[in-house]
């Protein structure tokens, strides 16, 4: 007997529901790492619009400890402008994970983030990171976005 092995959407979140949340996804890592070509304006508000207004960005170590927390659009754009290596670094993320939640939806994925300013380019960190996603106006945003370094990561220490 064959059976149909389809992928079917899970419980509450539709095809465009995960199609929406990659695009978040790529745009968020896009504006992290100040590119401006498809999106023209301020990177750093554009990062800051992936979030809910008073959604929280923050990186933990890999025992836990909060490295550091934003909350809020003001908060998270001047984060972005901050941050010391925007232009020497890419982020891959890989293996996007994503299921329903109580206020809309969960994923995790892997990063992976690059210095493109050397040859070759190095990895300066890596980890995992675990979203918490709700719809607001019908669309996508991040209430919080949590990194957790990789216990060997560079940036770990």
């Amino acid at each position: 007997m064959v059976t149909n092995t389809a992928v079917k959407s899970m419980p509450g979140l539709t095809a465009l529901d995960r199609l929406e949340i990659q695009e978040l996804n790529a745009r968020h890592f896009y504006a992290l790492d100040g590119l401006n070509l498809l999106l023209p304006g301020d990177p750093a508000e554009h990062w800051a619009d992936t979030f809910t207004p008073d959604g929280t960005f923050e990186i933990h170590n890999a025992n836990g400890d909060k490295l550091l927390s934003f909350s809020g659009r003001e908060q998270l754009i001047g984060a972005q402008r901050q941050f010391p290596d925007i232009a020497a670094t890419r982020h891959w993320i890989g293996e996007l994970l994503i299921e329903s939640h109580l206020e809309g939806a969960k994923s995790a994925s892997y990063i992976i983030a690059m210095n493109i300013s050397i040859n070759p380019a190095t990895i300066i960190r890596c980890g995992t990171y675990y979203d918490i996603l709700t719809k607001i106006h019908e669309s996508w945003k991040f209430k919080s976005k949590i990194l957790t370094l990789d216990q060997f990561s560079p940036s770990a220490e």
